[in-house]
């Protein structure tokens, strides 16, 4: 039972929201929300119960991306288990179907108690893994009524989570009174500790991104390095809106006697491609998309320069980064709290960052007094670190050295969590046992 009229309220909310989307699916409108209600296809039901499982879920495709390297470990470490993934939306899901990872791969249900009720009689869960601050209290109330061993990943909390502490608290004390918190760091597990978890369950076991194996690149990755040629690119990725006219006129101003400059642009939101497209347009450079790229003919692809790469595919940036001389990464010129740094350290690329840049404000300090990354105030000011940059080859493969010295030396996040999330699952098969 929740208590406290704050938690009242939300639950009654939630209930109403499952009860109007139900109402709307059954006349075959909002097909989003339908899917939340819980429900299982007949074969996800027949998949559901053939074993034991184990869910992960994941806010966003970073995160979702992030975390496969745990749960390929977790494969081969418990190898008879059902992996369950869901994510947020649409696009994380199907990010997540693409995993060879996860055996199912599904929407986060709405968290009231009957949707949540019905998806969890349909698995014989044995554990749930939860990425960053993804709190959801109902499905966590009724996962602990169930005595089912859940843990936090890679957890933290950020400047907005302390901001709304005092009100939400309540929230947070109950539903995380059994939760294993895996923190990324010292100061996150100081502010779970403050929401209300339980210190004795609390350890801080790192940010799985740092683990992040690399893999070959996709073939129209390889096409897009063929037309690219002898071509220097900057990459600006998980952009915002407000930002990509900042990222536009920095990279038109630098390209005036720099002629062989190619920027690949990556919005943060799919669904924006179109307005940034007629953004690019309004600057007068030529664009192409990705995907045309990725779809023409071998050895027929061809990047004019300057002109701009609009990445309209969901997955690649990652590898895209390594093609780049440069990368921006975006949430950072506009207050959204930045986006991760660490994949173009990883690539040994050297960042740049705007000054918002609290959503990794450890890594990205690290990066910036490590000499692996810069960080720029305005749009203006970027156009000017970019031009040093470019005007300095030798500068630019230091500070990528330096990425990703730093990257390698914050790995070992996978076997510190494999160890916790083992330990506690062996404690709970012990307490059945023994009744």
């Amino acid at each position: 039972m929740m208590e406290g009229p704050a938690e009242t309220v939300y639950r009654g909310v939630m209930t109403t929201v499952a009860g109007v989307a139900g109402a709307l699916g059954r006349v075959g409108a909002a097909r989003g929300f339908a899917e939340r209600l819980g429900r299982l296809s007949a074969d996800e039901r027949t998949l559901a119960s053939g074993g034991t499982a184990v869910w992960l879920h994941g806010a966003s495709v970073g995160e979702l991306v992030a975390a496969r390297p745990l749960l390929r470990r977790l494969r081969e470490r418990f190898s008879e288990r059902l992996y369950v993934v869901s994510a947020l939306t649409r696009t994380g899901r199907d990010v997540a179907r693409a995993a060879p990872e996860a055996h199912l791969a599904m929407l986060l249900p709405l968290d009231a108690p009957g949707t949540v009720r019905r998806l969890l009689d349909d698995f014989q869960l044995e554990a749930f893994l939860f990425t960053e601050t993804e709190i959801w209290p109902t499905l966590l109330n009724q996962l602990a009524a169930r005595g089912i061993p859940t843990f936090m990943v890679s957890g933290r909390v950020g400047d907005g989570t302390v901001r709304r502490a005092r009100l939400l608290r309540p929230f947070y004390r109950r539903a995380l009174a059994t939760v294993t918190c895996c923190m990324q760091t010292d100061e996150d597990a100081r502010r779970i500790i403050a929401l209300g978890a339980d210190p004795r369950r609390v350890q801080v076991a790192g940010n799985l991104k740092f683990d992040g194996a690399p893999t070959d690149p996709p073939p129209d990755v390889t096409r897009l390095a063929a037309a690219l040629g002898t071509r220097r690119m900057i990459v600006a990725g998980s952009t915002h809106e407000g930002e990509e006219a900042k990222v536009l006129e920095a990279y038109r101003r630098v390209t005036a006697g720099r002629p062989e400059l190619v920027l690949l642009l990556a919005p943060r939101h799919p669904e924006r491609l179109a307005g940034v497209e007629e953004l690019v347009q309004r600057f007068a450079l030529p664009l192409v998309r990705y995907s045309a790229l990725a779809a023409a003919p071998e050895g027929t692809a061809s990047i004019a320069a300057p002109s701009v790469v609009l990445l309209d595919v969901v997955g690649p940036l990652a590898h895209c980064y390594a093609l780049g001389a440069i990368a921006f990464v975006g949430g950072s010129l506009v207050p959204v709290g930045g986006h991760n740094v660490l994949e173009p350290a990883r690539a040994g690329r050297p960042v740049i960052v705007g000054p918002h840049t609290e959503n990794a404000a450890e890594i990205a300090e690290r990066l910036v007094t490590g000499g692996g990354a810069l960080r720029v105030s305005s749009g203006e000011n970027l156009a000017f670190a970019l031009a040093g940059l470019l005007d300095e080859p030798e500068r630019i493969a230091d500070m990528g050295r330096r990425a990703r010295a730093l990257v390698e030396s914050g790995q070992g996040a996978v076997e510190r969590h494999v160890k916790i999330i083992a330990a506690r699952l062996s404690m709970a098969r012990f307490a059945r046992a023994t009744g």
